[in-house]
């Protein structure tokens, strides 16, 4: 992955990764889980950064704008 943010203050998230070529985002639940999320627009990708360096919650966003939005994959179970 080309793009990856730690979510240090999120009790949900705890990496999340980005390629733009593929509009792939695969995200590290601090549960262990791993999921893939498929045709992610990369604006999403720029809006995600923005909102968390802006102190907002990762979990929120991810909820809101990502979760049951994309085709995803489970990667890793924990």
């Amino acid at each position: 992955m080309n793009n990856t943010l730690f979510t240090p203050r999120s009790t949900t998230l705890h990496r999340v990764d980005y390629e733009p070529a593929g509009k792939v985002m695969q995200i590290e639940f601090r549960s262990g889980n791993v999921y893939r999320y498929l045709d992610v627009p990369q604006r999403l990708w720029a809006i995600f950064k923005l909102y968390v360096q802006c102190d907002g919650s990762p979990g929120a966003f991810f909820n809101e704008y990502i979760k049951g939005q994309f085709l995803s994959e489970k990667l890793i179970a924990a």
